[in-house]
């Protein structure tokens, strides 16, 4: 399964925003969506996106994005296809 990504950075900060479903952005769903996005950007700090509807677009991320968020525009992100990495090869 691939994921719609973006590796940004903002205020010195660089984190990995991902385009998810407005519903994977509540409290009740957007932990496990950040846990299926940390296989692809273990290191980052990650920012769940919905696509802007009627002007709007809903965020979820474990760390306080209020003074970014006003610098992230989801329809300015150059958004890529990402692939999971690949499984380790068993040392046997």
């Amino acid at each position: 399964m691939q994921l719609c990504a973006a590796i940004i950075k903002i205020k010195q900060i660089q984190l990995a925003v991902v385009q998810v479903e407005p519903e994977h952005t509540w409290p009740s769903t957007g932990p496990a969506a950040l846990m299926h996005a940390q296989r692809f950007f273990p290191t980052l700090p990650i920012l769940l996106l919905s696509p802007r509807v009627g002007g709007f677009s809903r965020s979820y991320s474990t760390f306080d994005i209020a003074p970014l968020i006003k610098q992230i525009n989801a329809d300015e992100i150059e958004w890529q296809a990402y692939r999971p990495p690949p499984l380790p090869e068993l040392p046997f």
